[in-house]
């Protein structure tokens, strides 16, 4: 497990599809932003504690978004556009 201090306005990322970015916050509460695609799973540990009671609900709790109706590569191709429109909104 990595252990690292980052102060607010920072980030780092994962891969090439995921950034984390720790907002601020307090003592107790830390605000944190996660960018990447929906086809990743995020969810709260919190809420897989809450509502991980058996087997068949843990299972249900791993496809937490639902499959995209589309192809992979229809995917990636959209993903692909949506990069190229956000790089060229940032020059």
């Amino acid at each position: 497990m990595l252990n690292f201090t980052i102060k607010p306005g920072e980030y780092f990322t994962i891969g090439d599809d995921i950034k984390v970015v720790f907002l601020g916050g307090t003592a107790n509460n830390y605000k944190v932003m996660v960018d990447a695609p929906r086809s990743y799973n995020i969810v709260r540990g919190k809420v897989l504690e809450k509502n991980a009671i058996s087997e068949k609900d843990k299972e249900k709790l791993k496809k937490y978004y639902p499959e995209p109706s589309m192809s992979a590569e229809d995917m990636k191709r959209i993903i692909a556009k949506q990069k190229r429109e956000k790089a060229a909104k940032e020059q």
